[in-house]
């Protein structure tokens, strides 16, 4: 048999360099961030489709994200398939108003915003509004299976006014409101917000969609002075069988967004 070759030391050290290759583990992926699924109930453009998340909205998400480090990963739907997709538990749900039946289901988390319910009317068409007896005989638009708070819907079951339920528009309903097909529409907006800043944002909002309208875009919108109710707040929530601690989490990261922020 022929003789082997010696090796050279240039040969033996690439080989044991290709055997710590092929024997050293491959390098870990760096984890990204987990990712939370988070039910909204939509807001619809003209064509039906999901409209963007409000920036004030957006800016709360971001910050708890931030805290928790996390990514929400946002699954928007009509309110009743939200509420019952959140209950099945699908997801966490932001927005949705407690009763009793939701907080047997439902863990919800302290208060991480408060919005305001106001009555928007055409600018030549306000009325005076101190309770809710003054939308006495008044049609009022509203979100098709969104809940406005108890006052407002034991008006609703007394038929104190008429309600003209509608897809969660709100360009549509601002639209009809135009064309005087309803008296009033009820909007919710963060709380920091006056009825002046109200008026400027609809009526910002609605200018490029009133020139399709014509002559019957002939007022703007107005925001009664007063809102019809402040909210019990805005909160994130889950199915109770599915609360692995995250809402303890998210309370504890609003506890530290509020104490950096100004009062």
């Amino acid at each position: 048999m022929p003789t082997s070759m010696p090796l050279s030391r240039a040969s033996l050290t690439g080989f044991l360099f290709a055997a710590l290759l092929c024997g050293a583990p491959a390098p870990r992926a760096v984890a990204g961030p987990a990712t939370i699924p988070l039910i909204i109930g939509d807001t619809l453009d003209e064509q039906g489709k999901p409209k963007p998340l409000a920036p004030l909205k957006r800016k709360l998400l971001d910050a708890i994200e931030r805290e928790l480090g996390v990514v929400f990963e946002l699954r928007m739907y009509p309110w009743a398939r939200a509420e019952r997709y959140a209950i099945d538990g699908a997801g966490l749900i932001l927005g949705l108003p407690k009763n009793a039946d939701r907080l047997h289901a439902l863990h919800y988390s302290d208060v991480a915003a408060y919005n305001k319910l106001w009555i928007v009317t055409r600018s030549d068409a306000t009325f005076r509004f101190n309770s809710i007896e003054d939308l006495r005989g008044k049609s009022i638009g509203m979100v098709r299976g969104y809940n406005y708070g108890e006052e407002v819907e034991r008006a609703r079951a007394a038929k104190i006014f008429r309600t003209d339920e509608d897809i969660a528009s709100r360009s549509t309903r601002l639209t009809r409101l135009m064309l005087k097909r309803v008296d009033a529409v009820l909007l919710f907006q963060p709380s920091q917000q006056s009825p002046r800043d109200i008026e400027i944002e609809i009526n910002a909002f609605m200018e490029p969609r009133l020139r399709t309208i014509g002559a019957a875009a002939d007022a703007g919108y107005s925001v009664l002075p007063k809102p019809l109710t402040t909210d019990g707040g805005v909160f994130f929530a889950i199915a109770r069988n599915k609360d692995d601690g995250i809402i303890d989490r998210i309370n504890a990261a609003l506890a530290r967004i509020r104490q950096r922020t100004p009062n």
